[in-house]
């Protein structure tokens, strides 16, 4: 990187003299010849994978159905008729789970006991003793049952979730024939078992669709219409489409992405931004990466606070000597030049002036000012008797150092850029990623302000280990 500040302010300072007070800029003789506007630029796409350990939900959603399931009023016996009747126990297994697509299947085995008798009726009422059998009591063992269902999971545009459960299998591995009175009552079971599950399925479905995810994102749409990016201004996500990719689970783990098109603004202005109404909701494929197109506003009094924060009181050695920055300010000229002030003290006092037009070459990603001039002001008697001896060496090292490398800034920072992406937010949330690119595609300097254009690509993932608290 060939703009090292420390070299040029002390080489200006202490060894290259400078010109009067009047502050009469030394003029390069280049004419740059720029746009009055930056292009437009193309909308901004976010997908972000997200992975949720599934052990903890569930166990969660395993709590949610009961364990046992009784005949309506057990112990005392249903009677569908007047001469028969039953009741029944049956207790089930964990969930086996599985999911792909959006399609959610749940799996268990079950043991059930069943008891029945029948009687002789005569007008509707019974006229003999009952004669009783059963499965499962006793001594005898509990008689086993496999059966699952279904959720097929959609999302709406109004943010919420539209569910579709049925019951998909009952599979009776032990038959229940009661010898006694030559009755076979395993369908009655499995008819018993599927009214069960389908009264859940209904409960479980009108559970999900009350659910309204966009009270949530609402509250989290407030950080994307302006929030603060610490000392480098404020960032506006300004959503253009939302959207979720489908639901899969796979060893252990729950998996889909959630995706954003934008046009994100990055600014010096901390004004509220308009208030903003969610986007529709969409679903389909996973999708993983982002491409951002970044265009970003400084005015010049923010610029200068930031360059003041970042170099006030910095100390430079040079040749023996030291150079202490007091004071840095930067504005704009008109015509897209900028001009930069720095004031500095310690072995000698005084203050630099630079104007020039910033000027970006995109393709060696590096940062110019073919046009810089300088003034050096000092009550300084030895700077001001250097003026005229040194005054082509002045030039000659302004001119050196008026060429930022931008690839090897990238490199140097990249870093500690990809350590931003890969912290823990919390105990159980963590999350992992990496830029690929990022490059400035362009930059005009205004009398008010400057613009810049920044294009980054990167992979950003999200990991839960556990239940969020």
């Amino acid at each position: 990187m060939r703009l090292n500040l420390s070299i040029l302010l002390a080489a200006l300072a202490l060894s290259l003299g400078g010109c009067t007070s009047s502050k009469k800029l030394t003029t390069p003789a280049v004419s740059l010849s720029l746009p009055d506007t930056l292009p437009a630029l193309p909308q901004s796409e976010i997908d972000i994978p997200v992975t949720i350990a599934g052990t903890a939900l569930l166990k969660a959603a395993d709590s949610m159905v009961p364990k046992e399931f009784l005949s309506p009023g057990w112990p005392v016996y249903i009677q569908p008729s007047c001469d028969f009747r039953y009741r029944y126990r049956f207790v089930r297994s964990g969930f086996r789970f599985q999911c792909t697509g959006n399609h959610l299947s749940v799996s268990m085995s079950a043991s059930y006991q069943v008891a029945g008798g029948r009687c002789l009726c005569a007008a509707g009422r019974p006229v003999s003793p009952w004669i009783s059998g059963y499965c499962g009591f006793e001594k005898e063992p509990m008689r086993r049952i496999d059966f699952s269902f279904g959720t097929q999971l959609g999302i709406q545009p109004d943010y919420r979730l539209h569910a579709v459960s049925a019951v998909e299998k009952i599979m009776a591995i032990d038959r229940c024939r009661m010898s006694v009175f030559s009755m076979d009552m395993t369908d009655q079971i499995t008819d018993s078992i599927r009214s069960s599950i389908a009264a859940f399925c209904k409960s479980f479905d009108a559970a999900l669709s009350a659910v309204k995810f966009g009270d949530y994102l609402r509250q989290s749409a407030k950080t994307w219409q302006k929030s603060p990016i610490g000392p480098y201004g404020w960032l506006a996500v300004n959503p253009v489409a939302l959207r979720i990719g489908t639901l899969n689970y796979i060893r252990d783990s729950f998996s889909l992405s959630l995706g954003i098109s934008c046009r994100p603004e990055l600014s010096s202005d901390k004004s509220p931004a308009k208030q903003m109404s969610l986007p529709p909701l969409s679903g389909g494929a996973n999708r993983s990466g982002i491409t951002l197109f970044l265009p970003a506003n400084y005015e010049y009094d923010f610029l200068s606070r930031l360059l003041a924060d970042s170099l006030r009181d910095k100390s430079f050695l040079y040749k023996g000597r030291q150079v202490i920055i007091r004071d840095v300010a930067i504005k704009g000229t008109g015509h897209h030049q900028v001009e930069l002030r720095i004031d500095f003290g310690g072995s000698y006092q005084g203050r630099i002036y630079l104007r020039g037009t910033p000027v970006v070459d995109t393709g060696r990603q590096t940062l110019s000012i073919p046009d810089i001039s300088y003034s050096l002001e000092s009550r300084d008697m030895l700077l001001r008797m250097a003026r005229t001896l040194l005054r082509g060496k002045i030039r000659k090292t302004v001119k050196g150092n008026s060429v930022l490398d931008l690839a090897a800034l990238l490199k140097t920072n990249l870093p500690l850029l990809d350590a931003r992406l890969n912290r823990a937010i919390s105990a159980n949330l963590h999350t992992r990623g990496e830029i690929r690119q990022l490059k400035l595609i362009g930059l005009l300097a205004g009398e008010k302000n400057v613009q810049a254009q920044l294009f980054v690509q990167a992979e950003f993932s999200l990991t839960s280990t556990g239940v969020l608290k």
